[in-house]
């Protein structure tokens, strides 16, 4: 017999979740609408200190490791270890950063040059008069601008200059808002690695503890998955970058020898780019290639300014792109998945869409640690499915034995109370 699902009970819980529902989505519209103020300012808050964090917890299994070897090899104290660590992974940081900076404004100097004596003035002045064109047209759209010609045209009032040096404070104050907050990240992020790396242990044990008893289980052996994802994925990247150097190192270092202006310095700065790039997957190895080719193009103009007719530097252009391609091959069909497929076990267009996502949700960071972010994840998935075919396994087995158990154990209770009473 069917069961009635429209029974008066039933009808009157599901009238209560409805308007319960109804009742908590009008809510929160219009919480949102009267402090949507307070909750960007919340929201902000929250991500200041949650963007360092972690950034810090994904270093710290990059620097860990590091500071166990100079503890452990150098007899050093701990926290000099940490601190040892901290501060050569700050210091390879600026170095990468101020290598690239340094090669970004010298290559654009150099093609720029090599442009304006290329073209002539004639061009070059149309191309400035279309770049100033845009860059009105972009101004226009401004307050402050609107406001400077209003003063300009109709004559200037206090109204009206207060309201250009309110417009000018809203503008500097978002742009120091912007500076501060980079300022924060830089400054908590090795404090927050210092600690993760010191007290990692005391600190996930804290946090499960404040789990109900129930569930803290589940929490402890989540973390111990995700920290072994996370060790797996960063062992797995620093192999391939390692192949990645060496592989450009050599590549490039054959092909310097007959690029006059291409030293084996810059095959290795580029090898060392490349490499780094690597990290985010599928976009950096093609950011990272876009270094050697920039390199060589303004070597090209250079040499086309000087009088110079060879088309060695376009040759050496086309086979930086082949060797590129041939070190993608490799990359895609043997080394990804032999090393970062062994580690971490995630589909290609799950990488994709956790990059898109992380990405969209904390920027750049979020693109550089979308992928262990989506191995914890999966590591998730797979914790709780195993929870759930246990379960299915535990109910099909008391469903098999449970008759069977009580037939064979009434018997051998009747005995035991018949010998008894017979005694």
């Amino acid at each position: 017999m069917k069961k009635n699902l429209f029974t008066r009970e039933k009808l009157i819980t599901y009238l209560l979740i409805v308007s319960i529902a109804t009742i908590t989505l009008i809510g929160v519209y219009f919480l949102g609408l009267i402090s949507s103020s307070i909750l960007i300012k919340l929201f902000g808050a929250i991500s200041a200190v949650l963007i360092p964090f972690v950034i810090a917890f994904f270093l710290s299994f990059i620097i860990g490791p590091i500071a166990i070897w100079f503890e452990k090899k150098l007899r050093i104290n701990q926290t000099i270890s940490i601190i040892l660590a901290i501060l050569l992974g700050v210091f390879f940081i600026l170095g990468i950063l101020f290598i690239s900076i340094l090669f970004v404004f010298t290559q654009l100097n150099t093609i720029l040059t090599s442009l304006i004596n290329l073209v002539s003035n004639a061009s070059f002045e149309a191309i400035l008069l279309e770049i100033t064109e845009m860059i009105g047209a972009y101004l226009s759209n401004n307050d402050i601008s609107i406001i400077i010609e209003d003063i300009s045209n109709n004559g200037a009032s206090i109204e009206k200059v207060f309201a250009l040096l309110g417009s000018m404070l809203i503008t500097l104050t978002g742009i120091a808002s912007s500076i501060i907050s980079v300022i924060v990240v830089l400054a908590l992020t090795p404090v927050f690695v210092y600690y993760l790396i010191k007290e990692k242990t005391l600190i996930f044990t804290s946090i499960s503890k404040a789990a109900p008893k129930s569930i803290r289980h589940h929490v402890v052996e989540l973390g111990k998955r995700s920290d072994l994802v996370i060790q797996r994925y960063f062992r797995g990247q620093g192999i391939m970058m390692t192949i990645i150097f060496i592989y450009f190192t050599v590549a490039l270092g054959v092909l310097s020898i007959f690029v006059d202006g291409f030293s084996i310095q810059h095959a290795i700065i580029f090898a060392v780019l490349m490499a780094l790039f690597n990290l985010v997957p599928y976009l950096g190895a093609w950011l990272g290639l876009m270094a050697p080719i920039i390199f060589l193009v303004s070597l090209h103009l250079d040499y086309q300014g000087n009088g110079g007719e060879s088309s060695i530097y376009l040759i050496a252009i086309l086979i930086v792109i082949i060797i590129h391609f041939i070190e993608q091959g490799l990359e895609m069909s043997i080394i990804q998945p032999s090393v970062i497929g062994r580690q971490v076990h995630i589909h290609p267009l799950a990488v994709l869409s956790s990059l898109i996502f992380f990405g969209g949700l904390f920027g750049f960071v979020g693109v550089l640690l979308a992928v262990p972010l989506a191995g914890t994840i999966r590591a998730f998935l797979v914790y709780f499915g195993e929870l759930e075919e246990t379960r299915k396994k535990e109910e099909k087995e008391e469903k098999e034995s449970g008759p069977e158990a009580i037939k064979i154990e009434e018997p051998k209770k009747k005995g035991k109370f018949r010998s008894k009473k017979s005694e």
